[in-house]
């Protein structure tokens, strides 16, 4: 696999997939909103180690990226994007970065950080935002999806 961004703690990868564990990752329109909400977060006592925003650029082109994937890496992504876990994520990030989208990531270990970093994260109106926990992806904002007429 690449090397990836060694702003995460703990990781970015899980079974070949992008999974940065204990991370809450917040989706913006803007990069500029991502930075402003990235600030507020700095202003009430994130520190530069638990906070960080970053283009959708980057983070579909660098982070999510499994080009160098083997194959068991690629199969394991086919299997999630069937039950719907990691990997339709993953395109959900990759629809907001191509509409020019930015994303915010805030290190949260525990329920408590959790509640915390929410609390300052929600007045900034992210478009979604997710926690990766151990074994499980917490859906924290997260809008509803309007099916098409068929």
């Amino acid at each position: 696999m690449k090397t990836h961004w060694e702003f995460f703690k703990e990781g970015d990868h899980s079974f070949g997939l992008f999974y940065p564990r204990h991370y809450i990752l917040a989706g913006f329109d803007s990069h500029e909103s991502a930075q402003t909400a990235e600030q507020e977060l700095r202003n009430q006592g994130f520190s530069d180690e638990e906070v960080r925003s970053a283009t959708g650029a980057f983070v579909v082109g660098e982070l999510e990226s499994v080009e160098d994937a083997s194959f068991l890496d690629r199969l394991k992504a086919w299997v999630s994007r069937f039950v719907g876990t990691e990997a339709g994520y993953i395109d959900d990030d990759l629809e907001l970065a191509r509409s020019g989208g930015a994303f915010l990531f805030i290190y949260a270990p525990t329920d408590a950080d959790c509640r915390r970093a929410m609390a300052a994260l929600e007045p900034q109106r992210p478009v979604f935002a997710r926690r990766y926990l151990p074994m499980a992806i917490e859906r924290l904002i997260y809008p509803a999806r309007v099916q098409p007429d068929v």
